[in-house]
């Protein structure tokens, strides 16, 4: 994707204050019993709300142990698939997140978040 035009399977994008177009923002967690967590982004640099976004699943830093809380609340078909998931799911993470990386340095989508999400992802849901 790298002409920003939605043509590819994949892109990536930095955030940008709508207000003053810095890339420093500060996520803020909303927790309401029964409900999705809400991240409320906010620019670091002029305190305006950028976006919010509802989080499905959340994975920290550890890992390891974000897994484990996910796989709390799922059910896995056997021993064997759920040492696979284990095995990978750390690794995974870390590769993606460099991937991301990459294309934001080299082929970053120039299109506002909201293009990409309705044109490119609203209807897989």
């Amino acid at each position: 994707m790298s002409n920003g035009s939605g043509e590819g399977q994949e892109g990536a994008r930095v955030e940008h204050c709508p207000s003053c177009g810095s890339v420093d923002v500060r996520n803020n967690l909303y927790f309401c019993k029964g409900q999705p967590v809400r991240v409320y982004v906010q620019c670091s640099g002029c305190g305006e709300f950028v976006a919010r976004y509802t989080l499905r699943a959340y994975t920290s830093d550890k890992t390891y142990e974000s897994l484990l809380q996910r796989m709390r609340f799922s059910k896995l078909a056997s021993g064997k698939r759920t040492l696979q998931i284990v095995e990978g799911f750390g690794e995974d993470i870390a590769t993606e997140f460099q991937h991301v990386l990459e294309l934001v340095k080299t082929e970053e989508d120039q299109r506002s978040i909201e293009e990409i999400i309705a044109q490119d992802y609203l209807d897989e849901e």
